[in-house]
């Protein structure tokens, strides 16, 4: 089998990490023989091309965010369906998720705020990649000093009601258009069968949005590739240090959510040993990791809540589809942390607000993510226009965000989990424990 042909069986997961490598490479090499400004010559050129290529799939990724949001959103609500007639299964799924994912999202906060990874790379380095940063005018006009953080946080909390829906979609506010979906969805979920053309219009506009995913990541290997290249090239070995403290605080932040949040919560509220749990769905979380879906582990995920954890069918069967759609603990912890570091490495100063932002545009996005790999690229574009820091920021953590992918995914599943035993003990549903 000839070297095109073994490159084209690969998995979507290696292209990219292959993708990285040579990026690399590439980006060092040049950065040391050319250097970051060249301004004429093949390498210019050579550099320009790389831009556009980064800049297409950039562009690509932008122009998914308004109708993904929008439909992922509307579709993981009105999927819970019949919620009333499920009742207290639903509402306290529902709740265990949120909460779970708005925990994992304060820990990514607090460490990101304590390790400060974005900070030390020469300006003039990020100032020479011309990445812009335009800052909300609602949240600009807002100085800590001028006015109390709680009114901060009110206005962003009353803010997140829109007063015109389409408007918010034409500017790209997100907060809004999550704010105006989840209840234009609650309310589609109690007309029923009376809306069901409506839904069946948002659900094939997810499918449509799903699949948009799939054929942009299709090319995805090529333009991080580019941008992975481009970036090295600017930034040299400078900012290596930065990208390690950067995944060692995102790893650091799983490692807590996973080790010591979620454990708590089964003690607690499951009443079940977290290491008998954790025996029992590694080879969920060790599937999870290999190939980053949440959706594609869903069948042993199951099975192993069901036959090595004794949690009763019926609540697998709820909980952890949902979860797979909806619960993307690890996935909002990076990206919280993820445009921190940006935020940092562009020399953006984050007021209250902002951060506010971030937390519960962070916590809700997580629920628009795919369960398929680097879906968390698409969802992190929501985040970051929700704090007015530039999509482009992106490039600036490609180089690792593959085997951090590996590592949010287990978390996901993990969290998934958890959720099932705890949502199976409140309903009296765990029957028996077959552990070894």
């Amino acid at each position: 089998m000839s070297l095109v042909h073994k490159l084209k069986s690969l998995d979507m997961q290696w292209k990219i990490l292959i993708a990285i490598v040579l990026g690399l490479t590439l980006g060092l090499t040049l950065n040391q023989t050319v250097g970051p400004n060249v301004q004429e010559g093949p390498f210019f050129i050579l550099k320009t091309l790389f831009q556009y290529g980064g800049d297409i799939f950039i562009r690509l990724l932008r122009m998914t965010i308004i109708p993904l949001v929008f439909a992922s959103i509307f579709m993981s609500i009105v999927n819970l369906g019949n919620i009333r007639k499920l009742k207290r299964i639903g509402s306290v799924t529902v709740v265990y998720y949120l909460t779970t994912t708005a925990l994992a999202v304060l820990v990514g906060m607090l460490l990101v705020n304590w390790i400060h990874p974005g900070r030390g790379i020469d300006p003039a380095a990020i100032e020479a990649m011309q990445i812009e940063s335009v800052v909300p005018e609602s949240v600009a006009a807002q100085g800590v000093g001028e006015r109390s953080s709680l009114l901060i946080i009110l206005d962003q909390l009353v803010d997140m009601i829109p007063k015109n829906p389409i408007q918010a979609m034409a500017k790209g506010n997100i907060l809004q258009l999550i704010f105006y979906t989840i209840f234009f969805a609650l309310i589609a979920a109690t007309l029923g069968k009376e809306v069901e053309p409506v839904v069946r219009v948002i659900e094939g506009i997810d499918r449509i949005m799903h699949k948009f995913i799939l054929v942009i990541m299709k090319i995805a290997p090529y333009c991080i590739f580019f941008l992975v290249t481009v970036l090295i090239m600017d930034l040299g070995f400078s900012v290596l240090g930065a990208l390690g403290k950067y995944a060692l605080t995102v790893l650091l932040g799983l490692i807590i959510h996973a080790g010591i949040t979620l454990p708590i919560l089964v003690l607690v509220f499951g009443k079940y040993n977290p290491i008998k749990l954790f025996k029992a769905v590694l080879p969920a979380v060790l599937t999870a990791w290999s190939t980053a879906s949440s959706a594609a582990t869903l069948p042993i995920t199951m099975d192993c809540i069901e036959k090595k954890a004794g949690v009763d069918r019926k609540i697998g069967t709820f909980v952890l589809p949902l979860g797979a759609t909806v619960n993307m603990d690890g996935t909002a912890l990076y990206e919280s942390v993820a445009v921190i570091f940006i935020a940092e490495l562009l020399g953006f100063d984050l007021t209250i607000g902002t951060q506010m932002i971030i937390f519960v545009t962070a916590t809700l996005a997580a629920i628009g993510a795919a369960a398929i790999p680097s879906a968390g690229l698409v969802t992190m574009g929501i985040v970051l226009t929700a704090a007015g820091l530039p999509l482009e920021g992106i490039g600036l953590i490609l180089a690792i965000d593959r085997i951090l992918d590996q590592f949010r995914t287990a978390v996901n599943v993990w969290g998934d989990s958890t959720a099932a035993v705890v949502v199976g003990r409140i309903e009296g549903a765990i029957t028996e424990l077959k552990q070894d």
